[in-house]
């Protein structure tokens, strides 16, 4: 359900009716926070509880955490952020017991987090560090395009330091094997971005594009059809190629979450099962108001069950 006092409840409670139609939707999360939401949503009549009570199997599960009695809306406060947390670690459980196949997380707010004393900056890592996952990607997804990353949540002027041979090479590795196992595609095309402007002009603003050359000579050898490095700034406007390939996160997520918000989902790769995830945050500054859009959430959904 992601973090309580954010939209998760909200588009989950919009989304009911338009996902599982090939699995069985399990929701966790505190039960408290989506009967208030429906009730401000009015939609009391079309969401059935019955199939939300623990331990009984019907079109909808519910796995009700009871952690939260009272809630407030748009407000970042430590036992969210715990929560945030407990229902993460509820779901990778029934991940690790077999009794689901997929994640489809909710946003959580890094502030609750921090104030939780909760050590990992985000969902990523968390999950990550679950499955003892040395090695992962965030790919951020459409109908138009792809998307991974080779620095995640970092500051920008820590990434020079982390553009080197083996993280970009790592990065490109990761991104075919998952178009080729979950994707589907028989030879997939990659293309992959320069850190500089101009791609570092050779050498004249910058000399990291060094690096990512090693790490694309190295895919090629390994049999990845791969290109690269290219201009960051001219790169995206056509979309030729199965995946691209960024360096750092706002030059990953501006082109794609620019030609479509909505339906931007957040896939990491690299883990021992399929995990998704809207492209949006929590929406403190509308959380509780009814004017979530749920569509990123459904697409996770789907892009989840696809996957699997």
């Amino acid at each position: 359900m992601g973090d309580p006092a954010g939209i998760g409840g909200e588009i989950i409670c919009k989304s009911l009716g338009y996902i599982g139609r090939k699995s069985i939707p399990v929701i966790v999360g505190d039960l408290s926070v989506i009967k208030d939401m429906a009730s401000r949503l009015d939609l009391k009549e079309k969401i059935s509880f019955k199939g939300f009570k623990e331990g009984k199997k019907g079109d909808v599960e519910f796995i009700n955490m009871g952690l939260i009695k009272d809630i407030e809306y748009g407000v970042s406060k430590s036992h969210y952020g715990k929560a945030s947390y407990e229902y993460i670690m509820e779901a990778l459980h029934i991940i690790k017991n077999g009794e689901a196949h997929a994640i489809v997380t909710c946003p959580i707010n890094k502030a609750s987090i921090k104030k939780a004393r909760i050590g990992f900056p985000g969902h990523t890592e968390i999950l990550a560090d679950f499955s003892s996952t040395k090695k992962y990607v965030m790919m951020m997804a459409n109908r138009y395009m792809k998307v991974s990353l080779v620095t995640i949540h970092i500051p920008l002027k820590d990434v020079p330091l982390l553009i080197t041979k083996e993280n970009v090479f790592s990065c490109i590795e990761i991104t075919d094997q998952s178009l080729r196992n979950l994707f589907r595609i028989k030879n997939p095309k990659i293309k992959v971005c320069g850190l500089n402007p101009h791609a570092g002009e050779q050498g004249i603003m910058g000399n990291e594009e060094e690096e990512i050359k090693k790490a694309i000579d190295e895919a090629r050898e390994g049999g990845i059809s791969v290109e690269g490095p290219f201009p960051a700034d001219t790169l995206f406007h056509r979309v030729d190629c199965d995946a691209f390939v960024a360096m750092y996160h706002d030059q990953g997520l501006i082109p794609v979450k620019t030609v479509d918000f909505n339906r931007t989902v957040n896939i990491t790769l690299g883990l021992p099962f399929v995990r998704t995830s809207p492209g949006h945050g929590t929406g403190f500054d509308i959380a509780g108001k009814g004017m979530a859009d749920p569509k990123g959430f459904i697409e996770a959904y789907n892009v989840a069950e696809r996957l699997s």
